[in-house]
C-alpha cells in the first residue's frame, strides 16, 4: 500500500506521512494505539482521517490547484496574520490529522450513536431516555480544537454548521 501526502498533488490521499505522524505521536502520551498499528493500518487511518476532514469542513480561502486530489494547499489562508503558503500543508492540519488517524484506530465513529432510535427503556424502577439531537459526532473534540480557525467544521446531527474561530 503508498500513501501520498504531496501537497497539491493530483494523487494525494493523505495530509500527513506515515513518519511525521509517528513524529507526532512520539511526543504523544497516549500513543500506544498508534505505536502498535501495523503501517497498512496507520496508513488507511491516515487516509480516512484525511477524507473526513475534507468531508466535514469547509478550509478558509480556495484551493490552489484545480487538478489537487486534497483541499490542501490552500491560497488566500493566513495564519496569525501570516500568509500561509499555497506549496504546504500547515503543520496544524498535520497534526490533526494524525491524532485524527489514532482516534480512528481506537474506534469507528462513523457508525450510528449509540441508542439510536431509543426513545426511552424502562426496568423496574430504571428508567432512560435519550436526547437523540445530542448525538456523538464524527470527528473527536480535540480535532476540532487543533483544526481552530482553519475552516468551519459541519455538524453531523444538529443540521447546520459550526463556525471555527482562533482566539
Amino acid at each position: 500500500m503508498a500513501l501520498d501526502a504531496t501537497p497539491n498533488g493530483s494523487s494525494s490521499d493523505s495530509y500527513v506521512s506515515v513518519s511525521d505522524a509517528d513524529a507526532y505521536h512520539a511526543k504523544h502520551l497516549y500513543a500506544s494505539t498508534w505505536t502498535n498499528a501495523s503501517e497498512d493500518n496507520k496508513e488507511i487511518a491516515l487516509k480516512m482521517a484525511t477524507r473526513i476532514l475534507d468531508e466535514k469542513i469547509e478550509w478558509s480561502g480556495s484551493k490552489a490547484s484545480s487538478t489537487q486530489a486534497l483541499a490542501w494547499g490552500r491560497t488566500n489562508v493566513t495564519d496569525d496574520g501570516y500568509i500561509v503558503s499555497s506549496s504546504i500543508i500547515p503543520q496544524p492540519v498535520k497534526n490533526a490529522t494524525a491524532e485524527f488517524a489514532r482516534h480512528l484506530l481506537s474506534a469507528d465513529p462513523t457508525g450510528d450513536a449509540q441508542g439510536k432510535g431509543l426513545e426511552s427503556m424502562s426496568v423496574g424502577s430504571i428508567s432512560l431516555t435519550f436526547d437523540k439531537t445530542d448525538t456523538a459526532g464524527v470527528m473527536p473534540s480535540i480535532v476540532q480544537e487543533m483544526l481552530r480557525g482553519w475552516g468551519t467544521i459541519h455538524a453531523r446531527a444538529k443540521f447546520g454548521t459550526v463556525a471555527v474561530v482562533r482566539t
